[in-house]
């Protein structure tokens, strides 16, 4: 049969297996496919499209990632959280397992190298960055696994997925706040969310019931995106059901009261200082250190004759112990003294070849009253864990010459003042951070919240913008103003409600005067907390022990088979 009457299946079956057709032409493409196209483009354009492919789930990690960094301080855009987690879930579908631990580890990577810049401006070193950074992206890699799992056994069903996936982010950031070494509750997503009305959920779940929302929102949203790319009315409904239940999930709380716990029955005339740190070139040593707490008595000044009933000083506003060092004791005596009041603040001790980091009542007359230990120093920059083995890698690690050991007992202090005995919550710097810390205090009648810290190693990163938007957050779950007072800024009120005030600028000596409310009940994220992160931990490792069981070793995506084009 000449080659021009063949069928064109047969010549497009059999056109790879020659050169050229009869006749010395090549033979014509299939009916309904375009000249020099087919069902595997060809040429440049062909290596773009399937370049392109390939890089779609790299791509979309580096999306989420920012997504989920641009929640935080310093943009504070909380609506992209939900945003990030659908990018995610849709970067994950179709996954083969090893593609995606890839995915959620690229996803970590975005977001906590962007997030933890302020650990190279620390350290002085990209590898401090880089190596925190790719260690917490490891815990999104875990998550993403079990993620992909849950797809294929609980299958394409976004009422059951949302709930599910969300459980398994809340334990998986659980997990990374307690383990190992303490673990790092830095960006835990509920912080990224003190600007929005998720926060409202705060001080009846905590962050663990605003991170399930972001995330179970955010499974919402993807699922609302995939049935509508299917067309038709049914899809249209499904699609629009799956939006409002993210738009529940996200602005429901609304009609949540923000601060369940009475105002109490009296106040507290507080005042805070922010001091100078003279820059190394300027001077060092113990002369630096005894520069540091002299600038906080120059600044402690303004507050004098203005009724306050306590004063608070940051974390570390004498480096020298105040209770023998004559010089530094001295500074901090005639401070109070000039005052009249208990002035709380915070200092080293040295006991031996370690330290301790206190937070002390200093009173006049009388000098130190009473004193808590930082009971979560933290590892890589209070003290360095495995010294020898990171000295490898970099001399960094002899930045911390003398390492810090932990105290125990609650973050408390009991001082008389304003006519009364207060009893005044104080987790030192990182400590805001670990709820379990700040609702021990509350629990054991802690009425407001003082968090000293010191930033001046930060820089001008938003390390500290971070860290008050955790103040916040806890002085919304716990239903307790609120006041972070630091070295250099940021410095200043949070209410239970949401409100800020007596905000400072950072790097400028400050000194601030604020009227603070006593308050002695708790919210039942107060309460309840310590029973949630268990259930939370039983049901992730269900979840986790599903996913294995079900569908670690199949081809994942959509619940039956792996979808085209997945890796």
């Amino acid at each position: 049969m000449p080659a021009s009457q063949t069928p064109p299946e047969r010549t497009f079956r059999t056109a790879p297996q020659c050169a050229d057709a009869p006749g010395g032409r090549s033979p014509g493409p299939m009916p309904g496919h375009p000249a020099g196209t087919g069902s595997r483009p060809g040429g440049a354009a062909g290596s773009l499209l399937r370049a392109a492919r390939a890089s779609a789930p790299a791509l979309a990690s580096a999306v989420c990632g920012l997504c989920l960094y641009a929640s935080f301080a310093p943009l504070r855009w909380w609506f992209l959280a939900p945003v990030g987690v659908a990018v995610l879930v849709a970067a994950l579908r179709g996954r083969r397992p090893r593609a995606a631990f890839g995915t959620g580890f690229l996803a970590g990577l975005a977001f906590f190298g962007l997030l933890v810049d302020w650990a190279s401006e620390s350290t002085g070193t990209w590898v401090a960055r880089a190596g925190l950074g790719a260690v917490l992206a490891l815990y999104t890699a875990a998550m993403a696994l079990v993620w992909r799992g849950l797809f294929e056994s609980l299958g394409d069903r976004p009422l059951l997925l949302a709930p599910a996936l969300a459980t398994v982010w809340v334990a998986v950031e659980q997990l990374r706040g307690a383990w190992p070494l303490g673990g790092m509750p830095w960006g835990t997503l509920a912080f990224g969310q003190v600007d929005g009305p998720l926060l409202r959920l705060a001080p009846y779940g905590s962050s663990q019931a605003v991170g399930f929302a972001v995330v179970a929102a955010g499974v919402l949203l993807e699922a609302a995106v995939r049935v509508a790319r299917r067309g038709g009315k049914a899809s249209a409904i499904g699609a629009s059901a799956c939006c409002l239940a993210a738009a529940g999930l996200v602005f429901g709380p609304l009609f949540l009261p923000l601060s369940p716990v009475s105002a109490g029955t009296g106040t507290v005339a507080v005042g805070f200082v922010q001091g100078r740190i003279p820059a190394k070139s300027e001077v060092s040593g113990r002369l630096r250190a005894l520069t540091v707490t002299e600038n906080l008595a120059a600044a402690t000044r303004r507050l004098e004759g203005r009724g306050a009933d306590l004063v608070l000083w940051p974390e570390s506003a004498s480096d020298l112990d105040a209770h023998t060092d004559p010089d530094a004791g001295a500074v901090v005596e005639e401070a109070s003294r000039r005052l009249g009041v208990p002035l709380l603040l915070g200092t080293q001790r040295y006991p031996g070849d370690y330290r301790y980091n206190d937070y002390i009542a200093w009173l006049p007359d009388r000098g130190p009253s009473g004193r808590y230990t930082k009971q979560h120093p933290v590892p890589f920059g209070e003290y360095m864990p495995a010294r020898g083995f990171f000295r490898l890698f970099t001399s960094a690690v002899d930045q911390i010459y003398l390492d810090m050991r932990a105290g125990s007992g609650p973050a408390l202090l009991d001082v008389n003042a304003g006519g009364r005995r207060l009893r005044v919550a104080v987790p030192i710097c990182f400590e805001i951070g670990y709820e379990g810390i700040v609702n021990e205090a509350v629990r054991k009648g802690a009425q407001f919240i003082a968090v000293p810290t010191n930033n001046a190693s930060f820089g001008h990163s938003a390390e500290s913008r971070q860290q008050f938007d955790m103040t916040r957050f806890l002085s919304a779950e716990t239903g307790r103003t609120a006041i972070q007072v630091s070295t250099v800024g940021v410095s200043g009120v949070a209410e239970p409600d949401g409100r800020v005030h007596h905000m400072t600028e950072p790097w400028r000596p400050e000194a601030r005067l604020a009227r603070v409310a006593l308050r002695s009940g708790t919210t039942p994220a107060t309460r309840v907390h310590g029973y949630a992160t268990a259930a939370f931990y039983l049901a992730g490792a269900a979840l986790g022990g599903l996913a294995l069981a079900q569908g670690l070793n199949r081809p994942g995506g959509n619940g039956k088979r792996r979808e085209k084009g997945g890796r």
